[in-house]
């Protein structure tokens, strides 16, 4: 087995459907009538390598289902499964708990694991603030969160944020669409912490639309340079590995 680069970075999956996210986004996106989903893809590719990365995928408990055997495969094969909310909605005001509280419930349900972290929808925080969004994430069973925010010492819940190297979120892939290879690496390797990169299921597969059938400028700065962050990822995974998140919030 080749030897990563000794930095730590957590590679990680927002698994969800594009079309609802966008939906949420006050965009109407017509839906494919056949939809390939390709996690599985991703499982094997990453097996393949010498790092052996191991991902945490940030699941939409509505979404679950959909994509229940490649959620399996993946747990069985050491991956981390966490939630991403049980819609794609924003956190309800005034039940937030319970919100929280039930996207990590129905993965736990639908696929008999322990389910340790959260990540909202577009890293939300709710209205009463970051504090006691803090303590609501404990409250609903969560032992860490990976947003863009950090309360710090005051936090219950360990904080994992993403990567974001002089004011830009480098860790993301829509923002990898745009960066070269050698940006992303430096950051990772100059990190104070965990460089924490995240990627959605869609950039792997199929699912989405056509730039051709795109009418919305919204839609198309979604759309353009998808096609760089599946290679950025493989090749960023094989320059330095990847722990869970839960692994370097212990």
């Amino acid at each position: 087995m080749r030897v990563p680069d000794p930095h730590r970075v957590c590679v990680t999956v927002d698994v969800e459907d594009f079309y609802e996210g966008m939906e949420a986004l006050g965009q109407h996106v017509p839906r494919p009538p056949r939809i390939e989903d390709g996690m599985m893809t991703v499982l094997s590719r990453l097996e393949s390598q010498a790092t052996k990365p191991r991902l945490t995928l940030f699941v939409v408990g509505r979404y679950a289902p959909a994509v229940q055997g490649a959620l399996v495969a993946f747990a069985a094969a050491g991956h981390e499964i966490a939630s991403h909310g049980p819609d794609h909605g924003r956190p309800p005001p005034g039940a937030v708990s319970e919100w929280l509280r039930k996207g990590r419930e129905v993965l736990e349900d639908l696929l008999g694991v322990s389910v340790r972290g959260f990540r909202s929808p577009r890293f939300d925080i709710p209205g009463e603030g970051l504090p006691r969004y803090r303590h609501q994430l404990a409250e609903a069973g969560y032992h860490y969160v990976s947003d863009t925010s950090q309360l710090g010492t005051a936090s219950p819940v360990r904080e994992v944020p993403v990567l974001s190297w002089r004011g830009v979120r480098v860790g993301g892939g829509s923002y990898q669409r745009l960066l070269p290879y050698a940006v992303v690496a430096e950051a990772a390797r100059r990190a104070p912490g965990p460089a924490v990169l995240y990627y959605h299921s869609y950039d792997f597969d199929g699912t989405l639309p056509g730039l051709g059938a795109v009418r919305s400028p919204m839609l198309a700065r979604q759309l353009l340079g998808r096609g760089r962050i599946a290679p950025m990822v493989w090749r960023l995974a094989e320059r330095f590995g990847s722990e869970t998140c839960a692994h370097v919030a212990i």
